[in-house]
């Protein structure tokens, strides 16, 4: 195929959203997925904790996730079978005065939209986690109806959904270039040669201002390491235990085979220049700790104080990612200015697979030239004016948004 309707580059959980809502939306649409990689969803996507927190602080965030759990219902009307969502729960827990009042907003966040929660006293929000230390915990709040999922699978329903609709994937193919005429997109180059589209989204999430950029249509964001830790099975953990969110210690965990997943996030999280990563991140170092272990060190005396166990339970493995982020923590979605034609999904904040439904309908409905469901004006790509999305003091900017965010 030498023309496309739409061309979507990149085949991770986002691109094969976009790629399914599209063709609800233009079912008579040619549409083609492009990915690097030989299969989808390998990269960041593959990497991630994938918690479907509900309740956000950025209201403007949760119609989104709403649409992924949405998703995930007609996914399995169409494909015949159910989706692993594993419906635990979430559990904010809070150690400090600051973290009561951050949980009392979320209390008040789900009463607004409708969202069952329950306020816990510390002896029953430590009967839903044997591992926190009720001694701890001044307060819980229990949000029964969340989730978290296998984000691989969650991205393979997505194609197989689009696939069945007419859209087509193809892999192994490196995008060079985005070609524009003046004020348009005409499609993009590989080094198979040129393939022509009027319309192209840009879904390559820390790759993403490889393309954009050099278009003078910098992108507000920047790739951030995100890394979690899981624990060896023990009987404290069962597999259906709820979430955990735990702001004094900003981290979260969720049951994992009969063990923990728990993540921590950095005082000073680490940024990379997106020119500098290669198309395969396996193994990538983002500096001198690739293992872990000095951000475990410096996370490990406020998550020890909740959970004491931290100090015998053993480590088995340590995952590391990329999570592409902005300095005001919210996404990017939209039609780039000055470009008609050319369309981005990214800057995910670490809630990429949360909100994937509704990053789909977003960039399906401004495609389709139709307003989206729901506001995203928050996420609008030019929010920040002209920036240089490689300039170390702008990333230092991004990074340091993941190092403030407490919530799921």
């Amino acid at each position: 195929m030498t023309h496309a309707d739409v061309l979507v580059v990149g085949g991770g959980i986002l691109g094969c959203s976009i790629a399914w809502h599209l063709t609800q939306r233009l079912p008579q649409a040619r549409i083609l997925v492009l990915e690097h990689q030989p299969a989808l969803a390998t990269q960041a996507t593959s990497q991630a904790a994938a918690l479907l927190t509900r309740a956000r602080p950025n209201e403007e965030v949760m119609p989104l996730v709403a649409r992924t759990y949405a998703a995930i219902d007609e996914l399995a009307d169409i494909l015949e079978q159910p989706l692993p969502l594993h419906r635990n729960g979430t559990l904010h827990v809070a150690a400090s005065k600051a973290a009561i009042r951050e949980q009392q907003g979320l209390a008040d966040v789900c009463a607004t939209h409708g969202l069952r929660a329950e306020t816990l006293d510390p002896t029953e929000a430590a009967r839903t986690r044997p591992w926190l230390d009720p001694e701890a915990v001044l307060s819980g709040l229990m949000m029964p109806d969340d989730g978290f999922i296998d984000p691989y699978l969650l991205a393979d329903a997505y194609a197989q959904a689009a696939r069945r609709s007419g859209a087509r994937f193809h892999f192994g193919i490196a995008v060079d270039a985005v070609l524009a005429d003046g004020d348009h997109v005409l499609g993009i180059t590989t080094p198979e040669g040129a393939l022509h589209a009027p319309t192209i989204v840009i879904a390559t999430g820390a790759w993403a201002n490889r393309l954009a950029a050099p278009l003078g249509a910098g992108l507000p964001m920047a790739p951030v390491r995100s890394q979690y830790w899981l624990t060896q099975t023990d009987p404290l953990f069962t597999r259906d235990h709820p979430a955990v969110l735990l702001p004094d210690a900003r981290a979260y965990s969720r049951p994992e085979v009969g063990g923990l997943l728990f993540g921590l996030r950095e005082q000073h999280s680490v940024s990379v220049d997106p020119r500098l990563l290669p198309a395969d991140t396996t193994g990538f170092r983002f500096d001198d700790d690739p293992d872990g272990w000095h951000s475990l060190e410096e996370g490990a005396p406020s998550l020890r104080r909740l959970f004491p166990a931290l100090d015998y339970v053993p480590v088995r493995r340590h995952v590391t990612g990329f999570s592409t982020y902005t300095p005001d923590g919210q996404f990017v979605i939209g039609e780039t200015p000055g470009l008609r034609g050319l369309f981005v999904a990214s800057g995910c904040c670490g809630a990429g697979i949360a909100a994937s439904g509704g990053f789909g309908e977003a960039l399906a409905s401004l495609v389709a030239g139709e307003a989206p469901p729901f506001t995203i004006s928050a996420f609008r790509p030019e929010r920040f004016g002209p920036i240089d999305p490689f300039d170390p003091a702008f990333r230092a900017r991004c990074a340091a948004a993941r190092s403030r965010k407490t919530t799921g």
